[in-house]
């Protein structure tokens, strides 16, 4: 009874093992451009870095950076186009929850992001020390600062921009900031150009 106990217990934990293996082994999308160089710091600690146009696959876990002379264009396969700027590391996470489509996350350490969304509604998160914003259809740019509050500019939709004391929608062509302690401030008007400005370069050499 005991040998047949042990046996289905390295059975379990084989599969388990190739469930996770197999999941590591997936890529969820992929660095497509750099300007300067592109860091990917592999969950075994393995380093690839990108100069340029590429196809480099990312996978969950991964952690992406640039320094202070290098930009970057990544690509969820789920149709979600993200820049990062100068100075910017985060990393790559996922939700999963039944009946529901993969929640696909940015953990934001520090830096800056431009994200937009095609083809429909996506679920999609950038979580920052202070804040998270969830977005389902929209374009927008979050920046973190040194102490950690998170600027968001909506360029177009809307975003649920969180603190853990409460929940602003944030609409298009409007800034909320989020600092720590508090809920975010109530949208302002803002120049949504600027706030996209420095992705322009990145983009077009993406194409």
């Amino acid at each position: 009874m005991r040998l047949r106990l042990i046996t289905v217990c390295m059975i379990a934990c084989v599969a388990g093992s190739a469930g996770i293996s197999q999941a590591q082994n997936v890529a969820i999308g992929s660095a497509t451009n750099a300007i300067g160089t592109l860091v990917i710091i592999r969950t075994d600690g393995v380093q690839q870095r990108l100069q340029g146009k590429g196809n480099v696959p990312l996978y969950e876990g991964d952690i992406i950076q640039t320094d202070g002379t290098s930009q970057a264009l990544i690509e969820f396969k789920e149709g979600i186009q993200v820049a990062l700027n100068e100075s910017t590391s985060l990393k790559l996470l996922s939700r999963w929850e039944k009946d529901k489509p993969t929640t696909r996350i940015l953990r934001l350490k520090q830096g800056e992001v431009w994200a937009k969304t095609s083809g429909g509604p996506k679920l999609f998160e950038v979580e920052t020390p202070v804040a998270t914003a969830s977005v389902k259809e929209t374009e927008f740019n979050l920046k973190v600062q040194e102490d950690g509050q998170s600027i968001l500019t909506v360029i177009e939709g809307v975003v649920q921009f969180g603190t853990p004391f409460g929940t602003c929608p944030i609409k298009t062509e409007t800034i909320s900031y989020g600092v720590r302690g508090k809920k975010c401030t109530k949208p302002a008007p803002t120049d949504v150009k600027a706030a996209k400005s420095w992705t322009e370069t990145v983009r077009a050499a993406g194409k």
